[in-house]
């Protein structure tokens, strides 16, 4: 028998509903919330090799890191609005824990690494 609720939907609409909650509380960036959801969403859903659990885990991680690095990255890149540097933050939180995590596991440093060390030589 097939799933009633499949687990994007589910975690797009525990994301509303957290969106939804943090719009209650006054003095919460709603454009940075909304991008680090956006943000931590766009590549949760596509790592289909991940279990559902290292999926919610990475989004959660992924939201709050995002929101919390959108200041920094608007105020940094001279940003008008909060939303795509916290998307950006959410990518990049995803993105760079993953590949971090495969390293302790298999022992192959990532390929930005080695970019990060070697600087701008070719």
């Amino acid at each position: 028998m097939a799933d009633l609720i499949s687990p994007t939907a589910a975690t797009a609409a525990a994301g509303i509903g957290g969106i939804a909650l943090a719009s209650l509380f006054p003095g919460v960036n709603i454009d940075a919330v909304i991008g680090s959801f956006a943000g931590a969403l766009f590549l949760v859903v596509f790592s289909k090799e991940l279990t559902a659990w290292a999926r919610l885990g990475y989004m959660v991680s992924s939201w709050v890191f995002g929101y919390f690095v959108a200041s920094e990255l608007a105020t940094r890149f001279d940003m008008q609005s909060t939303g795509l540097s916290a998307f950006v933050g959410g990518l990049l939180c995803v993105a760079i824990s993953i590949s971090l995590l495969e390293w302790v596991q298999a022992g192959k440093a990532p390929a930005w690494l080695a970019m990060l060390k070697r600087g701008n030589k070719p």
